[in-house]
């Protein structure tokens, strides 16, 4: 059993599932959720061909993230997510107990790659297609000497197709999109589908999501001296998972997520803790 993927996964089955969603909101209408994730201390990263990438130190994510939409008219919404990232490298992992050259630990917060959107719906019949185009802005942020950093240095453009049917208790829908980054970071295909059933207040919802990078070699992976898997270049991963959401009042509710990988790239090997609370109006 591969262990949970973390903040990178949530944050992208979450906050960016529902961007991917092809269900526009009423004029005037919105949805607001602030998210919690923290990854415990985690010692490794998914390497290529299913090596394992000890760490020289512990590495430690949390994440607060605040994500609304809102009705610009009858078939526009616009979209905006706020992360505010938490990340902290700690004392020395049992892998690397005598690794030779100085390393440093340290903290960081601040804001992550603030993202804004705008979905627009193409149709409107038994299947519902919606097109989107988001904007994720750079992270300035960054440690070099312990590696942190709270996002990519670089500006992504990401337009999205995504088309889905709801029915009742049920619903489905799948999408597709293709990131360009800025500053030499790697571009990526990101693709995938979520379908959800809902038992009274509950819904249980199943996802896959995919992020296939087009690898560069123009920003290599960072040395071990101060390797975090924080924000490197060519990260991917092939990621089931299932989320839970709540509804307790018929405005508001409470979800909570987790995700396997089947396949994964420079990203963190722990278990991670998500919860979020929403608001719709």
């Amino acid at each position: 059993m591969r262990y949970l993927l973390s903040a990178l996964l949530w944050l992208l089955t979450v906050a960016s599932a529902r961007t991917q969603s092809p269900w526009v909101r009423a004029a005037n209408s919105g949805y607001v959720q602030m998210g919690y994730h923290a990854i415990p201390a985690y010692r490794q990263l998914f390497g290529r061909s299913g090596s394992d990438l000890p760490l020289v130190r512990y590495v430690t994510e949390q994440t607060l993230q605040l994500y609304g939409e809102y009705g610009l008219d009858a078939r526009t919404t616009a979209i905006v997510s706020l992360p505010w990232r938490m990340h902290e490298r700690g004392r020395r992992t049992p892998e690397l107990p005598l690794f030779i050259s100085a390393t440093e630990d340290g903290q960081i917060s601040g804001f992550g790659n603030i993202s804004l959107a705008l979905r627009r719906q193409l149709s409107n019949g038994p299947l519902v297609l919606s097109g989107a185009l988001r904007l994720d802005l750079p992270s300035v942020l960054n440690q070099p000497n312990t590696g942190l950093r709270t996002g990519f240095n670089a500006f992504t453009v990401q337009p999205s197709l995504s088309v889905g049917q709801s029915a009742g208790r049920l619903y489905w829908f799948v999408y597709s999109s293709l990131a360009l980054r800025t500053n030499n970071c790697n571009h990526y295909l990101n693709t995938g589908a979520e379908a959800g059933l809902s038992v009274g207040p509950l819904w249980f919802i199943a996802f896959l999501d995919i992020v296939l990078p087009f690898e560069s070699d123009s920003r290599p992976l960072q040395p071990a001296r101060t390797r975090t898997g924080l924000y490197e270049n060519n990260q991917g991963w092939l990621s089931p998972g299932g989320k839970v959401l709540w509804q307790v009042m018929p405005r508001w509710g409470i979800v909570v997520s987790g995700a396997t990988a089947l396949w994964a790239q420079y990203v963190p090997k722990n278990p991670g803790i998500s919860a979020a609370v929403f608001y719709r109006w």
